[in-house]
């Protein structure tokens, strides 16, 4: 199998959220485009309690905070090796000011499965925690996490890794909820 080395910032864009000063706790609404906040970032998956929520004026205002399907989300702060992928159930969502967004720049070229499968690994959690800048409190921008190296095999190969590496993690949640339930 071939790797190409490149960069994140080669293959994808990396867009922080909006500052405070874009959206203020009183924009929040009950009934609204859902916000993915740090405490969302789950395994894979992101968490779909407590949501905050934005009108469509809001959403429309702030649209260069939108998510799309093969997305992924990253704590920016504190936990900065911790991230999940949007699915087709948060397409259309929004991020918070807290995260950061890595959207894959040619589907063509690499699977946003396969990236987050990359951003997984011990070694690359390691290197962006090495990374990340702040002495109590870490934190990573979307400088430094365009520069993490990767490296890529051909796409169909990506496909085959990613694929089978989430069927395996879907089985270990199935069988994590069968447990739960008997328990």
């Amino acid at each position: 199998m071939k790797f190409r080395s490149t960069t994140i910032g080669d293959i994808a864009s990396v867009q922080t959220g909006p500052f405070g000063s874009q959206l203020h706790n009183e924009d929040y609404v009950l009934v609204g485009t859902p916000i993915v906040t740090v405490e969302h970032l789950g395994q894979r998956k992101m968490a779909h309690k407590n949501l905050p929520r934005v009108s469509d004026a809001d959403k429309e205002r702030l649209n260069k905070y939108t998510l799309e399907y093969g997305d992924l989300v990253f704590s920016r702060v504190g936990s900065v090796d911790r991230c999940s992928w949007v699915g087709h159930e948060e397409d259309g969502w929004m991020f918070s000011g807290r995260c950061l967004r890595v959207r894959p720049l040619d589907k063509d070229v690499v699977y946003h499965k396969y990236l987050y499968y990359f951003f997984t690994l011990d070694e690359t959690k390691d290197f962006v925690r090495n990374i990340a800048v702040g002495a109590t409190m870490p934190s990573i921008n979307t400088k430094l996490l365009s520069e993490v190296p990767i490296q890529i095999p051909s796409l169909e190969d990506q496909q085959a890794i990613a694929d089978t590496l989430s069927v395996l993690d879907d089985r270990i949640e199935e069988k994590r909820a069968i447990n739960h339930h008997l328990e």
